[in-house]
């Protein structure tokens, strides 16, 4: 039987692994759509709740990119008519963004269109594996929130 700090590398190996594998899945996946995954990812952080707005330092800091990277995620987002931007009141040099009608629905299309491959990814584990995972995910999730370098 591994101890625990053996257990804790072979599962970052893993989680690699994973995570280049599913990197490789959604580029394939979404070569056939309006948006990269990149631009995806970020749309779908403005449709957990359309009605909040975001600034750049603001969606920087939460998403763990540059300024200048998640700038040019907005750029395209703006251009392409799925995220909105309203200039601050005080501070001109300040915007406001926003996820457009068209933006929500794009989200929505892209996961109904996602949702048989994800059901195919899925499929060899169990409800119960898959809600377990789902519980240790969400509880890592939250610690590496918390916890961020």
């Amino acid at each position: 039987m591994e101890n625990r700090d053996q257990t804790e590398a072979r599962l970052i190996m893993v989680m690699g692994i994973v995570q280049q594998l599913m990197d490789t899945r959604k580029n394939i996946l979404f070569s056939g759509f309006e948006i990269n995954v990149s631009q995806f990812g970020l749309l779908s952080h403005f449709s957990h709740t359309p009605s909040r707005s975001w600034t750049i330092s603001e969606l920087a800091t939460v998403m763990e990119m540059n300024q200048p990277g998640i700038t040019k995620l907005v750029s395209v987002l703006l251009d392409k008519g799925l995220l909105s931007a309203q200039l601050d009141s005080v501070d001109k040099r300040k915007r406001h963004l926003s996820i457009t009608s068209r933006g929500v629905r794009l989200c929505g299309e892209i996961m109904v269109k996602l949702q048989p491959e994800i059901t195919k990814t899925f499929s060899a584990l169990q409800d119960q594996e898959l809600q377990q995972m789902l519980t240790v995910n969400e509880k890592l999730m939250a610690w590496l929130d918390t916890n961020r370098l």
